[in-house]
């Protein structure tokens, strides 16, 4: 955190904003003035306790004037990737001079050492990729001891990283063990559930995110040339991992055991292994972005990072650590959320992250008490269309209320292009009045979800280069055409939509299946629809697990959580009405006085295709929804009531 006198640009839902600075905020004082250069490179080979070797480049700490190694000793700074450690994603995509994902020059600078891993069966690295298998999972605690044991170390690990290298850290730290010396992980851009979050949405495969991890495999074929250790059989890697995917997609095509949440989603789950980061006492600080591709899970790993404090401290009420914060736990500043208006790419791009993460760690590795830590309200989220952040503690937000608004009929004259054009109101529609619409599995690409679910690389791009953003990241009105709408009335006042949001339709089908993808979106006076969140169902995987499912402030349901599994999946019963709860991705964002409130109810999403097995039950289906039954749950707060940020994260 900066000083006004530092600006930056990153990608925001809209246009390329300056928002590492909002005018009249009080920042945190600026890092101390870098004192050592960076050396170049120290390749080394690790050697697991399986005996396969890991590729690792060391950058040490040098003299400034001399360039030769700095004396004393130095915390480490721990990266993990599969893409390459010498890659231009590793060493240059986080801006001028800043490094990338896994090489930290800054921090390097400021007194620490930087080790950045190819992970087994990518780069320079021997061994077989395993996506976070076990064995995987262990060379991260393996990696973390010998880092520790490197000359002029303290012994103090901590990690950092994006994506791949984000959730590798959840990993690592939680099945370290206490005596580990991983003491703090920066996690930027990893969710809690693979999924959930990025596979699959409401069961359904993501296809465009597929497409970009298949494109992003090609770097962990064949190591940088630069590597000593030279290239590790590309063309029997490649081979290798063209058969992992195409195990894995076959098996998700044709309903396989991965098709479903089964072991080997819930053995990635960072879920999984939350409590045991905890436990093991390592702090963490979460970054992302309202459009990330983990736009779901970041809130969720701070509510259950903060239930499992809670659990660990004996706080009254016992919170259940999968669910919503209780009102009786006090939250803490070991575990921290930054939530901005960012794509996936973009999230940990510039200098905002250096200076975050150089806070963060010399407080948990060198003891450092700079009050990063020293905070009642450790949840750090960006108020889309409101232009400013907002500290909380609890989550969901307390000030939100569930508010329930009811599918209606129209035609309003706010979305001439859609089927029905329908209203959202407080009062229930009479009986017997329905909607109909017939399933083509397809909506306009020009919504936001064509550049969120490919990792926001246009976004990053225009970002960087300072131009303005798509047009379709601010207007989503194209695809509403062929959809059902139901459009509230103007807003009196402006309200905070601040939570996840649970669509909960009552639809008979003609078919034994069914897929529904929500939309909810911010009208303007002008017309304009701004894409807010959404969300997917397919409706054989409406099964519910209260246990699981939340209810906010007031008692609504606003995250309804379905199983997934083979032994919860049902047909639907052509002509015969079923209710299905879709879970609607969290966001934060204010709707203004004069604006409106859209829920949009399509049969298809750009980044979504059902499998083979999938479109034998929806083919020819046409479905009905019956507004007297279907209504949208929202936990909506007076901006007022929410407390603005002195900081401009």
């Amino acid at each position: 955190m900066r000083r006004t006198t530092l600006k930056q640009r990153v990608a925001s839902g809209a246009v390329v904003v300056s928002c590492g600075l909002l005018a009249g905020l009080a920042l945190a004082p600026p890092a101390a003035a870098a004192r050592y250069g960076v050396s170049a490179p120290l390749e080394s080979a690790v050697r697991m306790s399986d005996g396969t070797t890991l590729a690792a480049d060391v950058y040490h700490p040098t003299d400034a004037r001399t360039g030769r190694p700095a004396s004393g000793r130095f915390p480490v700074i721990l990266s993990m990737t599969p893409y390459g450690k010498r890659s231009s994603v590793t060493t240059g995509s986080s801006g001028a001079g800043l490094g990338g994902d896994g090489y930290y020059p800054y921090l390097i600078e400021h007194g620490y050492l930087n080790v950045v891993v190819d992970v087994r069966g990518t780069g320079a690295s021997g061994g077989s990729f395993g996506l976070f298998d076990a064995r995987e999972r262990r060379d991260g605690v393996e990696l973390a001891g010998w880092a520790a044991r490197l000359p002029h170390s303290t012994g103090r690990v901590g990690m950092a990283g994006c994506s791949y290298l984000g959730l590798n850290q959840i990993f690592t730290a939680g099945a370290a063990g206490r005596g580990s010396p991983v003491r703090a992980i920066a996690p930027c851009a990893a969710g809690i559930d693979l999924y959930r979050d990025l596979a699959f949405s409401g069961g359904i495969p993501n296809v465009e995110f597929a497409a970009t991890w298949l494109a992003l495999r090609g770097t962990m074929v064949v190591s940088d040339p630069g590597d000593a250790a030279g290239p590790r059989g590309p063309v029997s890697r490649g081979e290798r991992f063209a058969g992992l995917d195409a195990g894995l997609y076959t098996e998700v095509s044709l309903g396989g055991a991965r098709a479903f949440d089964s072991r080997f989603w819930r053995e990635r789950a960072p879920a999984t292994y939350l409590a045991r980061v905890v436990r093991n006492r390592v702090p963490a600080l979460l970054l992302s972005g309202w459009f990330d591709v983990y736009q779901r899970g970041v809130v969720l790993d701070y509510a259950t990072l903060q239930n499992a404090y809670a659990a660990m401290h004996r706080a009254s009420g016992r919170p259940a650590l999968l669910g919503p914060m209780a009102a009786a736990v006090r939250p803490t500043g070991r575990y921290q959320a930054v939530i901005g208006p960012w794509f996936h790419n973009s999230t940990g791009y510039g200098q905002r992250v250096q200076d975050l993460l150089l806070r963060w760690f010399d407080r948990w590795l060198r003891g450092v008490r700079n009050g990063v830590d020293r905070t009642s309200r450790p949840l750090h989220a960006f108020e889309l269309r409101g232009g400013r952040w907002i500290d909380a503690g609890a989550y969901p937000l307390p000030p939100a209320r569930a508010h329930r608004l009811w599918l209606g009929g129209g035609r309003t004259g706010t979305a001439p292009a859609s089927l029905n054009d329908g209203s959202l109101a407080a009062r229930r529609a009479h009986t017997g009045a329905t909607d109909a619409i017939a399933w083509t599995n397809a909506t306009s690409p020009c919504n936001r979800n064509s550049d969120q679910w490919n990792t926001g690389l246009g976004a990053y791009v225009t970002g960087v280069a300072g131009l303005p953003g798509s047009p379709c990241w601010t207007d989503d009105s194209s695809s509403q055409a062929g959809a059902l709408t139901y459009t509230s009335a103007q807003m009196h006042r402006a309200m905070t939509l601040a939570g996840p949001s649970g669509v909960s339709l009552q639809v008979r089908t003609t078919s034994r299946d069914a897929e529904i993808a929500v939309s909810m979106e911010d009208v303007g006076p002008d017309g304009s629809s701004y894409p807010l969140t959404g969300g997917a169902l397919l409706g054989s995987n409406r099964a519910l697990d209260v246990r699981r499912s939340w209810r906010g402030p007031g008692g609504g349901l606003i995250l309804p959580y379905h199983p997934y599994t083979r032994a919860a999946r049902r047909d639907l019963v052509p002509g015969r009405w079923a209710r299905l709860d879709v879970e609607v991705l969290p966001t934060f964002a204010r709707i203004g006085p004069g604006h409106r409130l859209r829920v949009t109810v399509a049969t298809g999403a750009t980044h979504l295709q059902p499998s083979v097995v999938q479109l034998g039950g929806l083919a020819g289906g046409r479905y009905e929804v019956d507004r007297a039954g279907s209504y949208v749950q929202l936990p909506l707060a007076d901006p007022h009531a929410l407390a603005t940020s002195p900081v401009a994260w």
